[in-house]
């Protein structure tokens, strides 16, 4: 039997964090001015970060065993994950991997299994995923991209298109702000916080739906 120690960070969970992140610092600090200490306020709020992490964070002990894989979360006092029921190698039909090393999902006839293992606290996760792209080899197991699922589901073009809309009003907003108000450091710190990423993300899309045109 082989084990792997991964560490988790489920997107789903990472989300909700980021969206509540602003309103807790805001109310927190607001609460922390009311009782004539801000310090309370920021430690409150690094409390809740804490939170947060202890939300997001799962811990998950691969087990392969007799062409099989077992799935046993460590337990936690809150926030557990959904129980993995045990899948048989040879049922899997797709497996999703970004980068060569973010295992997203691992796919069957019946079934997807999330994964998402982190970029930080990479524990097992690199020989996890090559032991299971020599397991699942003899298979004819496809092996694809978060991209290439999106094409698969026939989003990827919207989300091109959405994407490139957002690049552009972002630029014609910084610029007119600039334009209007003079140069100001905060909206380019914004600016530069997020577009590269979303520009990433774009020139991902693009190639990816050049390649599936071909």
């Amino acid at each position: 039997m082989q084990k792997f120690e991964l560490t988790i960070f489920r997107q789903s969970r990472v989300l909700v964090g980021l969206f509540l992140s602003p309103i807790a610092l805001i109310g927190l600090i607001i609460l922390g001015a009311e009782l004539n200490n801000i310090f309370i306020g920021l430690l409150l709020f690094a409390v809740y970060l804490l939170t947060v992490y202890y939300f997001v964070v799962g811990h998950l002990t691969v087990s392969i065993d007799d062409e099989q894989l077992k799935f046993r979360w460590t337990r936690k006092l809150i926030f557990n994950y959904d129980e993995i029921e045990p899948l048989n190698i040879i049922d899997i039909k797709t497996i999703v991997i970004d980068s060569g090393q973010l295992l997203r999902k691992i796919i069957t006839a019946d079934r997807s299994i999330k994964i998402n293992n982190a970029k930080v606290q990479v524990k097992d996760a690199n020989k996890f995923i090559y032991q299971l792209s020599i397991l699942t080899k003899k298979n004819d197991v496809r092996e694809i991209d978060s991209w290439d699922e999106w094409a698969d589901k026939g989003y990827i073009k919207a989300a091109y298109r959405i994407n490139t809309v957002i690049l552009v009003l972002a630029t014609i907003l910084v610029t007119t702000f600039i334009i209007m108000k003079g140069f100001n450091s905060r909206y380019l710190f914004l600016f530069l916080l997020f577009m590269p990423q979303l520009y990433l993300y774009g020139q991902q899309m693009k190639q990816k739906i050049k390649n599936n045109e071909k």
